[in-house]
C-alpha cells in the first residue's frame, strides 16, 4: 500500500513538474512579447527561463527514472545545481551592467566569485562521479594471478 501511495505521489509530482515547465515557458513568452525591455535584456530573460525549464525537466526525468524502477543517481542533482548556479551567475552579470555605487558593485563581484567557485566545484564533483563509475574494479588482493602475466 505504501509503494502504491509513493507511486501516486510521484506521478502527481511528475504532472506538476510538466505543468510548471509549460507555465514557465508560457510566462517567459508573455514577458518577452509584452515587456518593454531592450533586446539584450530579453535575451537574458529567455536564457534564464530556459535554464529554469531545464532544471525542472532534469528533476522530472529523475522522478520518471525512479518510477521506472531505477535507482536515484547523484549526477542529475549535480547537473541541476550547476545549472542553477549558472542562472545566478547570469543574473549577477546582468546586474553588474547597471551602474551602482562602489559598495554594491563590490558585493556583486564577490557574489560572482563565490558562484563561479561553486560552479567549478560542482563540475569537479560531476567529473569525479563519472570517473568513479568508469574506473575498473581491481581483483581482490588475495586473488590468484593470471599465469600469462608472470611470464
Amino acid at each position: 500500500m505504501l509503494v502504491a501511495a509513493e507511486h501516486g505521489i510521484l506521478y502527481l509530482v511528475s504532472f506538476a513538474l510538466l505543468a510548471l515547465g509549460v507555465g514557465i515557458l508560457a510566462l517567459m513568452t508573455f514577458t518577452v512579447v509584452q515587456g518593454g525591455a531592450s533586446g539584450a535584456e530579453r535575451i537574458i530573460v529567455i536564457l534564464e527561463e530556459l535554464l529554469l525549464v531545464l532544471i525542472v525537466l532534469e528533476i522530472f526525468v529523475t522522478v520518471q527514472t525512479h518510477l521506472a524502477g531505477g535507482r536515484l543517481h547523484l549526477e542529475p542533482f549535480i547537473i541541476v545545481g550547476t545549472i542553477a548556479i549558472i542562472r545566478h551567475i547570469l543574473s549577477v552579470v546582468v546586474r553588474l551592467t547597471i551602474p551602482v555605487n562602489p559598495a554594491e558593485s563590490r558585493q556583486q563581484l564577490t557574489e560572482l566569485v563565490i558562484y563561479t567557485a561553486s560552479a567549478f566545484m560542482l563540475v569537479a564533483a560531476l567529473a569525479l562521479a563519472r570517473w568513479s563509475q568508469r574506473r575498473p574494479t581491481r581483483p581482490p588482493s588475495g586473488a590468484r594471478r593470471d599465469s600469462s602475466a608472470s611470464g
